[in-house]
């Protein structure tokens, strides 16, 4: 026999080898002749459902299952299957006669008219375990809605050719109580009682000594009334009976297994994977088209579909009554609808049981069952956003562990993998409602979670600017919905104590994170409040003290923007008023981003003023994170004024003090800095091991903007060496992290330093795009020592071209600002002295002339227009 070269061809060759005819194949399966005569031509691929089937009936070992069906999707080469010859059939040996088929396993399995979407991994897994001897009772858990019906009944039907006696199921939600859970198995199973003996003994006679699966659905309301008891029984006295069982909580009996039911995937984006399991939005897409024939999905919808998928976290019957208002609403508007309430995932489908026409019947089904002191932490509870720690469960909701161990167990809440409990975001809506009917409880509620998270917010602060900082900011982005939620009710309710406590924190947090625009919108609403509450009652001195500080975060956050313009007034109206509070630590925050955007601006020697200030105050009241950065800053600013051996020195001693304090971060960002007093002085492979060690940290701690920086400093180190190929690679990842924080700013800076590559490299057009847009980004933002550095480089090039006396009168005019930092300053000087060479005395004095009579503003104007 030839070796097969299709899947279809493999798939006759083993039918042939089991001795199996087309019919046979196909009832075992349970498709038609013509569609397996199709699959076995290679006209068609088989469905996953069919493809799963199909490695049942040919005697496919579990463990190949997972490739059998990538092959079957095209997904895997042939070559990945094994020989379709089975290995008890030697090469070349004559295939078994064909043996009469027994009669095919009795399926008592509900038949849906809608496919089941996606769920292939929990198929495999739960089909597994189905064939794993030692497991008699699975039991599938999860919250109402989640699919655990759908998954049951496929599982048992793929399982079926395990069960000589039949897979049976048996639906449980009418059943009010465990006496009449007997009856229902007996007429799930077609089996009738007769004469005198107990229901119970005649059904434990029958399902002896038989091969059977009973699919037993939604049992959780029938476990308190024996329910368990009754089961575990059954399994003791019919020893070949399995048992799948489906239900919001587990069963917690010895025998039990449990398989956890989750929503189906959600994808943030469209995937980009043809094979991607995107099965939560294809659900919502066929559902909508049932709901509505004409529905078609646009590019726009998709997004809106992605969102619908992630509101609801996957839960299929959620989505199926999402995609019902396609008939009515856009796509959009539905995704808002969810957001606003539960209430709006309803239908009024006839086929759907009552519990299953709305999530609120969902919920309240399962609400009814819970215990009354697990009614009121679950409601408590909802005042959490995104997850939280059993010990933020115990002092705001009240919630013990016993209590939170059995709301997991009723599939109400997840334990996650780092450790934390999560509300699935409608049973989250579901029980905020509950507490809004409690005004006292929720009032108090609330304020125990802002006044949680807010104190421990901030005293994260030290851990931030420590060797803990790696672990300070994952507790911290874990916890941040909970953050802006407590931030949100301090500044509602006028807490202005408490804000007080954590603006160091939440202001550092928001900008290592570089999630600037946020950061500044919540700093803003709590000003506005202050300001409100002070129109009521004069401020206080530590009102004072608070409105001045989030004017000084608010100047850090609009600087780190590239915003200097805006910073400039705020960190100056922050400094005054800190002044005449004496507020020691608080005035060490403005003194010191108030000297980094004085420099940003080009007055060199205010900003040195502001950084030996900052420095003596820092050490006068022992904050040596802040002695650090003043130290680091003074560094930076003898640099641009040319004392580059000071530079060096100073930041050298800066970086050792950033180690004693143990911030990775900022150790990085004085590593960024030395490098630079490191090219200059000409100490090249110093500067790149300075830099790898930076790219390692800010790596570690995802700091967007220390890698821009490092990129664009490791550029200017192959730049100094004339190794341009490689600094324009540098340049390029500098631009791309700055470009997706929107700090143009940098953008503006790292466009200067590239455009001298550009320019080297022949890329004058290249060039002179960079130098003009570093020029309109700088101006803006008032980053002198930036101007001046586009203007040199536009200088240089139209010397290129020709233009040498108005060259060179722009160089002149970049060489002698104040502004301008003294390695521009220096690289101008030499090519004057060059043009120098190509001009007569008069033209000379001339340009001189123009140039001492130029104003800034005038020239960035004509180069912008050029």
């Amino acid at each position: 026999m030839d070796p097969p070269q299709t899947f279809g061809e493999w798939l006759s060759q083993r039918r042939k080898a089991l001795a199996l005819t087309r019919e046979q194949l196909s009832q075992r399966v349970g498709c038609s002749i013509s569609a397996l005569r199709k699959i076995e031509a290679g006209e068609r691929r088989p469905s996953p459902q069919i493809a799963q089937l199909l490695a049942n009936a040919l005697e496919m070992p579990p463990s190949g299952l997972s490739t059998f069906l990538k092959v079957s999707r095209g997904e895997l080469g042939l070559d990945r299957l094994p020989s379709p010859i089975p290995h008890s059939i030697p090469a070349g040996a004559t295939p078994r006669l064909p043996q009469p088929m027994p009669p095919a396993p009795r399926l008592h399995l509900p038949v849906h008219v809608t496919p089941l979407l996606g769920r292939q991994r929990e198929l495999a897994e739960v089909g597994g375990l189905l064939a794993n001897p030692e497991c008699r009772l699975l039991t599938l858990i999860g919250p109402g809605g989640v699919g655990k019906t759908r998954l049951a009944i496929q599982a048992g039907r793929l399982s079926a050719d395990a069960f000589t006696d039949g897979v049976a199921f048996v639906p449980l939600a009418p059943v009010a109580s465990d006496s009449f859970i007997v009856p229902a198995m007996a007429e799930a199973l077609g089996f009738g009682f007769s004469g005198p003996t107990e229901p119970h003994t005649q059904l434990v006679r029958y399902l002896r000594g038989k091969r059977l699966l009973l699919v037993l659905d939604n049992v959780e309301h029938l476990l308190a009334k024996g329910a368990a008891e009754l089961l575990s029984e059954l399994l003791e006295r019919a020893a070949e009976i399995k048992l799948l069982v489906t239900s919001r909580e587990a069963l917690n009996v010895a025998a039990e297994w449990i398989f956890e039911v989750q929503g189906l995937p959600v994808w943030p984006h469209a995937p980009t994977r043809p094979s991607a399991d995107d099965s939560a939005s294809e659900l919502f897409r066929q559902r909508a088209q049932r709901a509505h024939v004409g529905f078609v999905s646009t590019a726009e919808d998709a997004a809106a579909i992605r969102r619908i998928c992630q509101l609801v976290e996957g839960l299929p019957l959620a989505i199926e009554l999402a995609a019902a208002w396609v008939r009515v609403l856009p796509c959009a508007d539905i995704a808002a609808e969810i957001g606003r309430s539960l209430d709006f995932l309803a239908a009024q489908a006839r086929d759907r049981p009552a519990r299953h026409r709305s999530m609120r019947a969902v919920f309240d089904h399962s609400w009814k069952l819970l215990a009354g002191e697990e009614q009121v932490a679950l409601r408590r509870l909802a005042v959490f956003h995104g997850g939280f720690t059993r010990e933020a469960a115990e002092q705001i909701a009240g919630a013990t562990l016993p209590q939170l161990s059995a709301l997991v167990a009723k599939s109400l809440l997840r334990r996650s993998a780092a450790r934390r409990f999560e509300l699935h975001e409608l049973i989250r809506q579901y029980v905020a409602s509950c507490l809004a009917d409690q005004a006292g409880e929720q009032t108090e509620a609330q304020a125990r979670h802002g006044r949680y998270f807010l104190l421990w917010c901030g005293d994260q602060g030290r851990r931030l600017t420590s060797r803990a900082q790696p672990e300070a900011l994952a507790d911290l982005t874990a916890e941040i919905d909970n953050v802006r939620v407590a931030w949100a009710w301090a500044v509602a309710q006028g807490d202005f104590e408490l804000i007080n406590h954590t603006l160091r924190a939440f202001g550092l947090f928001f900008d290592i994170r570089g999630w600037l625009q946020e950061g500044l919108s919540h700093l803003d609403r709590a000003a506005e409040a202050l300001d409100r509450h002070g129109q009521q009652a004069p401020f206080g001195k530590e009102q004072q003290v608070l409105r001045a500080r989030l004017q000084t975060y608010r100047g850090m956050n609009l600087f780190r923007q590239g915003l200097h313009t805006l910073a400039h007034p705020a960190l100056m109206q922050s400094l005054a008023a800190l002044r005449a509070l004496d507020e020691p630590t608080a005035l060490v925050e403005a003194l010191t981003f108030s000297g980094i955007v004085v420099y940003l601006m080009g007055d060199y020697a205010q900003a040195g003023r502001y950084m030996d200030e900052g420095l003596a105050t820092a050490e006068a009241i022992g904050d040596s994170w802040f002695r650090a950065l003043c130290l680091a800053n003074q560094g930076v600013i003898a640099r641009m004024r040319g004392d580059y051996q000071e530079a060096y020195d100073r930041l050298h001693v800066a970086v050792a003090a950033w180690r004693e304090t143990g911030d990775p971060r900022f150790t990085a960002f004085g590593l960024n800095f030395l490098s630079l007093s490191a090219v200059t002085l000409g100490h090249y492979a110093e500067a790149e091991g300075l830099l790898e060690e930076s790219l390692t940290l800010n790596a570690a701690l995802g700091d967007r903007w220390g890698l821009g920086t490092a990129y664009r400093n490791l550029g200017l180190v192959a730049q100094a060496q004339g190794d341009h190929t490689r600094a324009q690679a540098r340049f390029q990842h500098s631009l791309e992290a700055f470009t997706d924080l929107g700090a143009q700013w940098d953008v503006a800076r790292t466009l200067a330093d590239y455009g001298r590559t550009a320019a080297a490299l022949g890329e004058t057009a290249e060039a002179e795009g960079m130098w003009h847009k570093a020029l309109r980004l700088a101006f803006g933002a008032r980053g002198m020592s930036v101007v001046f550095d586009a203007i040199a480089g536009l200088a240089g090039l139209r010397a290129q071209q020709g233009q040498v006396e108005q060259a060179y009168e722009w160089l002149l005019f970049a060489s002698t600002s104040s502004a301008s930092a003294q390695e521009t300053k220096d690289r101008a000087r030499r090519m004057c002295l060059e043009l120098e060479a190509r001009l007569g005395p008069e033209q000379v004095r001339a340009a001189r002339a123009r140039a001492q009579a130029l104003s800034l503003q005038a020239l960035v104007s004509s180069l912008l227009e050029s």
